[in-house]
Protein backbone atom coordinates (compact mmCIF):
# COMPACT_ATOMS: atom_id res chain seq x y z
CA UNK A 1 0.00 0.00 0.00
CA UNK A 2 1.49 3.32 -0.80
CA UNK A 3 2.18 5.54 1.80
CA UNK A 4 0.51 9.24 2.01
CA UNK A 5 3.01 11.79 0.66
CA UNK A 6 4.38 14.14 3.75
CA UNK A 7 2.58 16.86 2.78
CA UNK A 8 -0.55 14.98 2.98
CA UNK A 9 0.14 13.46 6.33
CA UNK A 10 0.70 16.50 8.05
CA UNK A 11 -2.78 17.40 6.78
CA UNK A 12 -4.33 14.26 8.47
CA UNK A 13 -2.14 14.79 11.76
CA UNK A 14 -3.14 18.22 11.98
CA UNK A 15 -7.46 17.51 11.88
CA UNK A 16 -6.66 15.45 15.43
CA UNK A 17 -5.29 18.30 16.88
CA UNK A 18 -7.59 20.67 15.37
CA UNK A 19 -10.61 18.08 16.40
CA UNK A 20 -8.72 18.31 20.13
CA UNK A 21 -8.58 21.96 20.30
CA UNK A 22 -12.25 22.76 19.50
CA UNK A 23 -13.27 20.24 22.07
CA UNK A 24 -11.38 21.54 24.36
CA UNK A 25 -12.39 25.87 23.48
CA UNK A 26 -16.00 23.69 23.97
CA UNK A 27 -15.49 22.20 26.97
CA UNK A 28 -14.09 25.27 28.54
CA UNK A 29 -16.82 27.54 27.54
CA UNK A 30 -19.31 24.86 28.92
CA UNK A 31 -16.84 24.69 32.27
CA UNK A 32 -17.33 28.36 32.28
CA UNK A 33 -20.83 28.59 32.21
CA UNK A 34 -20.80 26.10 34.74
CA UNK A 35 -18.61 27.73 37.37
CA UNK A 36 -20.71 31.41 36.54
CA UNK A 37 -23.90 29.09 37.95
CA UNK A 38 -22.33 27.34 40.49
CA UNK A 39 -20.38 31.22 41.62
CA UNK A 40 -24.54 32.77 41.27
CA UNK A 41 -25.48 29.74 43.19
CA UNK A 42 -23.53 30.50 45.82
CA UNK A 43 -24.28 34.10 46.13
CA UNK A 44 -28.00 33.39 46.07
CA UNK A 45 -27.04 31.30 48.94
CA UNK A 46 -25.25 33.69 51.24
CA UNK A 47 -27.91 36.42 50.40
CA UNK A 48 -30.33 33.65 51.52
CA UNK A 49 -29.24 33.45 54.82
CA UNK A 50 -28.31 36.99 54.88
CA UNK A 51 -31.88 37.91 54.38
CA UNK A 52 -33.33 35.29 56.59
CA UNK A 53 -30.73 36.52 59.50
CA UNK A 54 -31.60 40.15 58.74
CA UNK A 55 -35.46 39.44 59.42
CA UNK A 56 -34.66 37.31 62.86
CA UNK A 57 -32.74 40.70 64.33
CA UNK A 58 -35.73 42.97 62.91
CA UNK A 59 -38.63 41.26 63.01
CA UNK A 60 -38.98 41.48 67.25
CA UNK A 61 -37.83 44.81 67.76
CA UNK A 62 -40.52 45.94 64.70
CA UNK A 63 -43.23 44.07 66.32
CA UNK A 64 -42.26 45.18 69.79
CA UNK A 65 -42.25 48.97 68.59
CA UNK A 66 -45.64 47.91 66.84
CA UNK A 67 -47.27 47.64 70.59
CA UNK A 68 -45.15 50.21 72.38
CA UNK A 69 -46.81 53.00 69.81
CA UNK A 70 -50.58 51.56 70.09
CA UNK A 71 -50.17 52.67 73.94
CA UNK A 72 -49.85 56.38 72.40
CA UNK A 73 -53.39 56.88 71.07
CA UNK A 74 -54.75 55.95 74.85
CA UNK A 75 -52.77 59.05 76.39
CA UNK A 76 -53.62 61.14 73.23
CA UNK A 77 -56.89 60.39 73.53
CA UNK A 78 -56.89 61.19 77.34
CA UNK A 79 -55.27 64.08 76.96
CA UNK A 80 -57.55 65.36 74.66
CA UNK A 81 -60.83 64.49 76.77
CA UNK A 82 -59.73 66.17 79.25
CA UNK A 83 -59.33 62.91 81.24
CA UNK A 84 -55.25 63.50 81.49
CA UNK A 85 -53.38 66.61 82.74
CA UNK A 86 -50.98 67.91 79.91
CA UNK A 87 -48.15 67.57 82.83
CA UNK A 88 -49.32 63.54 83.25
CA UNK A 89 -50.17 63.18 79.72
CA UNK A 90 -46.50 64.15 79.29
CA UNK A 91 -44.77 61.88 81.47
CA UNK A 92 -46.42 58.98 80.08
CA UNK A 93 -45.20 59.86 76.61
CA UNK A 94 -42.02 60.62 77.24
CA UNK A 95 -41.74 57.20 78.98
CA UNK A 96 -43.35 55.72 75.72
CA UNK A 97 -40.63 57.87 73.92
CA UNK A 98 -37.79 56.85 76.48
CA UNK A 99 -38.95 53.32 75.78
CA UNK A 100 -38.91 53.99 71.70
CA UNK A 101 -35.56 55.29 71.94
CA UNK A 102 -34.18 51.79 73.53
CA UNK A 103 -35.34 50.83 69.95
CA UNK A 104 -33.70 52.77 68.28
CA UNK A 105 -30.64 51.89 69.17
CA UNK A 106 -31.66 48.31 68.85
CA UNK A 107 -32.41 48.66 65.48
CA UNK A 108 -29.59 51.00 64.43
CA UNK A 109 -27.36 48.25 65.89
CA UNK A 110 -28.59 45.67 63.41
CA UNK A 111 -25.90 45.17 60.57
CA UNK A 112 -27.29 42.91 57.45
CA UNK A 113 -24.40 40.60 55.98
CA UNK A 114 -24.88 42.31 52.42
CA UNK A 115 -24.39 45.66 50.72
CA UNK A 116 -28.29 45.42 49.38
CA UNK A 117 -29.65 44.48 52.66
CA UNK A 118 -27.23 47.55 54.51
CA UNK A 119 -28.70 49.92 52.16
CA UNK A 120 -32.42 48.72 53.02
CA UNK A 121 -31.27 48.74 56.79
CA UNK A 122 -30.10 52.35 56.35
CA UNK A 123 -33.77 53.43 54.85
CA UNK A 124 -35.79 51.82 57.91
CA UNK A 125 -33.14 52.95 60.92
CA UNK A 126 -33.48 56.91 59.50
CA UNK A 127 -37.46 56.21 60.29
CA UNK A 128 -36.94 55.11 63.78
CA UNK A 129 -34.62 58.61 64.47
CA UNK A 130 -37.51 60.62 62.61
CA UNK A 131 -39.95 58.72 64.76
CA UNK A 132 -38.06 59.41 68.12
CA UNK A 133 -37.98 63.37 67.16
CA UNK A 134 -41.49 63.50 66.73
CA UNK A 135 -42.23 61.54 70.17
CA UNK A 136 -39.41 63.68 71.59
CA UNK A 137 -41.54 66.91 70.35
CA UNK A 138 -44.75 65.47 70.91
CA UNK A 139 -43.84 64.80 74.69
CA UNK A 140 -42.70 68.73 75.00
CA UNK A 141 -45.73 69.65 73.01
CA UNK A 142 -48.28 67.81 75.66
CA UNK A 143 -46.19 69.42 78.69
CA UNK A 144 -46.83 72.77 77.49
CA UNK A 145 -49.78 72.82 76.37
CA UNK A 146 -49.14 73.76 72.02
CA UNK A 147 -49.24 70.92 69.92
CA UNK A 148 -48.90 73.29 66.83
CA UNK A 149 -45.02 73.31 66.31
CA UNK A 150 -45.04 69.12 66.17
CA UNK A 151 -43.14 67.85 63.46
CA UNK A 152 -44.17 65.93 59.92
CA UNK A 153 -42.58 63.13 59.86
CA UNK A 154 -45.26 60.93 58.48
CA UNK A 155 -44.67 61.59 54.33
CA UNK A 156 -41.04 60.99 54.78
CA UNK A 157 -41.27 57.91 57.05
CA UNK A 158 -44.14 56.11 54.70
CA UNK A 159 -41.92 56.52 51.66
CA UNK A 160 -38.93 55.12 53.62
CA UNK A 161 -40.99 52.08 54.87
CA UNK A 162 -42.47 51.71 51.52
CA UNK A 163 -38.99 51.56 50.01
CA UNK A 164 -37.63 49.42 52.66
CA UNK A 165 -40.31 46.82 52.32
CA UNK A 166 -40.58 46.98 48.48
CA UNK A 167 -36.82 45.92 48.60
CA UNK A 168 -37.14 42.99 50.86
CA UNK A 169 -39.81 41.65 48.61
CA UNK A 170 -37.87 41.87 45.85
CA UNK A 171 -34.91 40.20 47.30
CA UNK A 172 -37.25 37.55 48.82
CA UNK A 173 -39.02 37.31 45.34
CA UNK A 174 -35.35 36.50 44.16
CA UNK A 175 -34.48 34.68 46.41
CA UNK A 176 -37.58 32.19 47.10
CA UNK A 177 -37.51 33.49 51.09
CA UNK A 178 -41.04 33.47 52.95
CA UNK A 179 -41.24 37.25 54.44
CA UNK A 180 -43.36 37.90 57.45
CA UNK A 181 -47.38 38.00 56.79
CA UNK A 182 -47.40 41.22 58.29
CA UNK A 183 -44.69 43.02 56.61
CA UNK A 184 -47.52 44.19 53.53
CA UNK A 185 -48.81 46.46 56.50
CA UNK A 186 -45.75 48.39 56.86
CA UNK A 187 -46.46 51.95 55.88
CA UNK A 188 -50.13 51.66 54.90
CA UNK A 189 -51.79 53.50 57.73
CA UNK A 190 -51.01 55.84 60.26
CA UNK A 191 -46.99 55.96 61.08
CA UNK A 192 -46.80 58.77 63.44
CA UNK A 193 -49.51 59.01 66.69
CA UNK A 194 -51.91 61.67 65.94
CA UNK A 195 -51.72 64.48 68.43
CA UNK A 196 -55.91 64.73 69.04
CA UNK A 197 -55.89 60.43 70.09
CA UNK A 198 -57.89 58.18 67.53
Amino acid sequence: MPRPAPRRRAALASVPVALLALAVSGCGGSSHAARAASERQRADSVERVALRGYLRAVEPIRLAVNRLLEGADPILSAYSHARLSPRSASQRMGTLERHFAAYTVDIAAVEPGTPALRSLQALYAHTYILEDSYLSALTTGLGERNLDGLPNTQSEQRAAIIQWRTGLEVLARRLDVALPGDLQAAGRGEIAPSPHGS
